[in-house]
């Protein structure tokens, strides 16, 4: 039975069934894959480093009877060679998936399909050749990552939800596919949408109209503004204050004349600067891995040798009140969050930390989107869920 107001609106999937996503042979993350077989139960054990070099290991608990859901859709991971990727997750879907998506499980059960998704090697011929694929072949992968994350959904309400709220993550290509979830399925459905908590979705331009927090890619899910709002969307994109790339970014740019893109920092909903909860990987999807522009020292600690002890035992890192951030608009319109990281030479913390990608130039911190706030994020739907029952 679901917590929000009861209503005769009936849950538009009752009945259906997909060919694809039926049992759990398609999912990453889902209740009923038990121990490896789910991507979410894999190591999340972080070190935690404060500024005078003390430290504390965190274990990760998952919750044992967690009130809601979240369903998560992951970027652009796979590297398959043709446009759309097959359902054969390697090690970019799942390590990409432990990185962003595990750690809900604090607070929510993680539905996590595999999905046909647009490639990285589209996306690289699109960037270094794009008359190589016609813009219909384009548009026909979308229709096919769309198609799937849709059937997916709906298995997941047809049948695993069971009147519960649900809270939507994803980033970049998985935040767009989600919003246009919202803006196709669950806007137009009072059922649906009333039973969205939240949508955290980074990495994908969400736009509204400048100076208000709705309309524009939503006709009525406003931006998040307070930790006991629901119905709500939380979108930004990340970039190191100063990052020279902002002449050219690739995100936080609107598309249309008279909006501006959605930036909800999730540590200061209301707007200004606020130290973010970040919980970092020591170490990347194999190919994120491999475009990560060097900084800092490979880990917390200013001593190279020390991050790689603590890399052997930790699989995150978090050096609390270092990062900060706050959404901003700089005078050419781009909307992002801007990153900045308090650097001591003296202390034993280190005084960088990875983020750009080397693959192209305006891309700011979009590898690092959701880790820079990862703490924050959990901590906003455990709340929005709770506002929402």
């Amino acid at each position: 039975m679901s917590c929000g107001s009861a209503s005769a609106d009936p849950n538009p999937y009752a009945g259906y069934t997909s060919t694809l996503y039926a049992g759990t042979a398609n999912w990453l993350c889902h209740p009923d894959l038990a121990g490896g077989a789910n991507v979410c139960n894999g190591d999340q054990t972080t070190i935690r480093v404060q500024a005078d070099g003390s430290s504390t290991v965190e274990r990760f608990t998952p919750a044992a009877s967690p009130p809601f859901d979240c369903f998560y859709v992951y970027p652009t991971v796979s590297v398959d060679l043709a446009l759309n990727s097959d359902l054969n997750p390697g090690a970019q879907e799942r390590d990409t998936t432990l990185i962003q998506a595990a750690r809900y499980g604090s607070v929510c059960r993680v539905f996590a399909p595999v999905y046909r998704q647009r490639t990285g090697t589209l996306l690289a011929i699109d960037a270094l050749a794009p008359s190589l694929v016609s813009e219909q072949k384009q548009q026909q992968a979308g229709e096919i990552a769309y198609g799937d994350v849709l059937d997916a959904f709906k298995q997941y309400m047809a049948h695993e939800n069971r009147g519960r709220g649900f809270v939507l993550v994803g980033h970049s290509q998985g935040s767009f596919l989600l919003a246009r979830l919202i803006a196709e399925e669950i806007e137009p459905n009072p059922y649906l949408a009333r039973h969205l908590i939240a949508a955290h979705i980074p990495g994908a331009l969400v736009e509204a109209p400048i100076g208000t927090d709705v309309g524009g890619t939503f006709a009525s899910t406003p931006a998040c503004r307070s930790p006991d709002q629901t119905g709500c969307v939380i979108a930004y994109s990340s970039y190191r204050k100063g990052d020279p790339n902002l002449a050219e970014p690739v995100f936080g740019v609107a598309s249309t004349p008279g909006m501006r893109a959605l930036c909800v920092d999730p540590a200061a909903l209301a707007g200004g600067a606020a130290a973010l909860d970040a919980y970092l990987p020591f170490t990347q999807a194999p190919v994120y891995q491999l475009l990560l522009l060097p900084h800092g020292t490979g880990g917390p600690f200013a001593d190279p040798s020390a991050n790689r002890q603590a890399a052997r035992a930790n699989r995150f890192y978090s050096v609390p009140g270092q990062i900060q951030g706050q959404c901003v608009v700089n005078q050419a319109g781009t909307s992002y969050l801007e990153i900045t990281i308090s650097a001591d030479p003296a202390d034993p913390r280190a005084d960088d930390y990875p983020g750009e990608f080397a693959g192209g130039k305006g891309w700011g911190l979009h590898l690092d989107d959701v880790s820079l706030a990862q703490g924050d994020l959990v901590r906003l739907a455990a709340s929005e869920a709770a506002a929402w029952h």
